[in-house]
């Protein structure tokens, strides 16, 4: 959904410039290639925002509010129940989960939420994407509505993680933040992008008009690289 309004917002922001652009020798509209650096930006933003949610998980190893009625976890010692200690030895004894290692796995994976950070990831960073790139006149209201709408999508899907008894409400919220946090500092990428003649990474072709000495008019390529 997000990716086909990025093409469609691009395609109608696309550069009045006629001048060609080559990327890797191949031929392409100026609005594509803008496009397609948008998109490079966010998948980036993407991996970075991923990478470290999964590096914190399998490094915290906290432990998720069902693990108690999945794992129904056995901490007697010799018959005793003692109190006041925190157990690390124990034994699982829900027949239904107890031999299935990637649920097991995945009760140790609580801290920080993973939907929660990739959701508010997503949707901030559409939300910096159109207020950068959706400026055409009568496009406030839609932009407004589109980036409340987004943010808010991701706030809901955060709040499902911690009323499903998947993530404690610090989970998400730190989530939320690593979230936001990655958005802003990839959006910092994006603001600093503008449309692709303006930059200096690829070819063009510019049709520049000279006069012979006779008055005759006629079109000349010059190959620059801007």
């Amino acid at each position: 959904m997000k990716l086909c309004l990025m093409s469609l917002t691009e395609y109608l922001n696309r550069p009045t410039d006629t001048r060609d652009v080559y990327m890797l020798g191949v031929k392409m509209p100026n609005w594509i290639y803008n496009l397609h650096c948008v998109i490079g930006i966010f998948a980036f933003g993407a991996a970075c925002s991923q990478l470290t949610t999964d590096v914190m998980k399998y490094t915290i190893g906290r432990l998720r509010p069902h693990f108690i009625t999945v794992c129904k976890p056995d901490v007697c010692q010799n018959g005793s129940f003692p109190d006041y200690v925190y157990h690390e030895d124990f034994t699982c004894t829900n027949a239904l989960f107890k031999d299935n290692k990637r649920i097991m796995k995945e009760l140790r994976l609580s801290f920080p939420s993973g939907h929660s950070s990739f959701s508010m990831y997503t949707m901030l960073y559409f939300a910096i994407y159109l207020q950068k790139r959706m400026t055409w006149n009568g496009s406030t209201l839609l932009k407004h509505t589109l980036q409340f709408l987004g943010v808010l999508s991701a706030v809901f899907t955060a709040m499902t993680r911690v009323s499903d008894y998947k993530h404690h409400w610090s989970d998400v919220l730190c989530g939320l933040l690593l979230g936001a946090l990655v958005a802003c500092v990839t959006g910092a990428l994006l603001r600093k992008t503008s449309d692709p003649l303006e930059r200096g990474s690829y070819n063009v072709k510019n049709p520049l008009k000279e006069s012979d000495i006779s008055g005759t008019t006629y079109s000349t390529f010059n190959d620059t690289m801007i």
